[in-house]
């Protein structure tokens, strides 16, 4: 699905006429008419981040074909999907810790259930 189809129909699922959406981001209606035809090939990437905002979709939404439509507010951006791959953006550091937490976690469950086993 086209960027300007995909802008179209989450328009319309929020209810959103042309006009109301094109006010909103400032911008003219047949600009915005031009998109979702397809007929505007180049959309920049501060009208992208508001349209993203407003919609509350990654743009990984916009720019692949077979995206799954993760929102940005119940991820927080660090989440996304492209190419059939769920990508982490997590930072290293984090991830290390977590995981380090949750090793130290099985441990004091396996000792926990070793002093059950002897009572």
């Amino acid at each position: 699905m086209e960027i300007g189809t995909k802008i179209r129909k989450l328009r319309e699922d929020k209810k959103l006429s042309q006009n109301e959406l094109a006010l909103e981001l400032g911008i003219s209606q047949t600009t915005l008419h031009n998109i979702e035809i397809g007929a505007s090939q180049k959309i920049n990437f501060l009208l992208m981040d508001k349209i993203s905002r407003i919609f509350d979709k990654d743009l990984d939404y916009f720019l692949e074909n077979n995206t799954v439509n993760i929102n940005v507010k119940e991820n927080k951006g660090q989440v996304s999907y492209r190419n059939g791959t769920i990508n982490n953006n997590y930072p290293e550091f984090l991830l290390e810790e977590l995981k380090n937490l949750l090793i130290a976690k099985d441990e004091q469950i396996a000792l926990l259930k070793n002093a059950l086993e002897k009572k």
